[in-house]
């Protein structure tokens, strides 16, 4: 077993400096609360004109393009959501969410968005976000910021329309079974001259591992 004396060291030390530092007085301390619940007070505030004039008229926008939308209410404080139900044209399960988060100390403002396809046939971005300092935000950036993802997003989406024109065909991957459109392939394999196309680095592996389990062409 690894000796834990050095480490036990560490920790009096670590200990030890922090009683040492200088403490704040209650003045102090309550002045820097007041300081925060200010920023609270202004973040809440700006949080909720972002929410309600530059994501959620965008979303309205967006989901009054397809029959298959609902924008659903908030479910916690600046959070709006659209979700995009399966049907016949799209046939997956789609989500995009726009959250205003903040750091501990109110000091920076996140617009963060959440993206969500189910089954994954395509590549999309999940998770994205733009850090802003609370005390200089500009609505028109942010607005930019939102319609950029929204637009990526819309992107994405249209090439699940299986109404659509695209000569791009689905194919399958070998080991999971999961539909996906060769450009959104994470990997590709040749396999005695037959191209394979994988839907993540796992699958790829797998198949690497022992292609000869998931091939559709049996050596002799």
């Amino acid at each position: 077993m690894p000796d834990l004396t050095t480490f036990a060291k560490h920790v009096q030390d670590v200990l030890s400096d922090a009683f040492r530092e200088p403490h704040w007085t209650p003045e102090e301390l309550e002045r820097y609360m007041a300081e925060v619940e200010l920023r609270r007070v202004a973040f809440e505030n700006l949080a909720d004109q972002l929410n309600q004039t530059v994501v959620r008229p965008r979303l309205e926008i967006l989901a009054k393009q397809f029959p298959n939308t609902a924008l659903l209410e908030e479910q916690q404080s600046h959070q709006s959501s659209c979700t995009f139900e399966y049907c016949d044209r799209f046939p997956a399960f789609a989500t995009i969410e726009f959250s205003i988060e903040h750091d501990m100390r109110f000091e920076t403002l996140f617009v963060h968005l959440r993206c969500r396809i189910v089954p994954v046939f395509v590549k999309f971005v999940e998770q994205d976000n733009l850090p802003l300092p609370s005390d200089s935000v500009e609505e028109e950036e942010v607005a930019d910021w939102v319609e950029e993802r929204l637009l990526e997003f819309l992107d994405t989406y249209m090439q699940l329309d299986a109404e659509s024109d695209s000569e791009e065909e689905l194919t399958t991957d070998p080991v999971c079974g999961m539909k996906i459109l060769h450009s959104a392939a994470a990997g590709t394999e040749s396999y005695y001259g037959h191209p394979y196309y994988f839907c993540s680095k796992g699958c790829l592996t797998k198949f690497q591992d022992d292609p000869e389990q998931y091939a559709q062409i049996k050596t002799i």
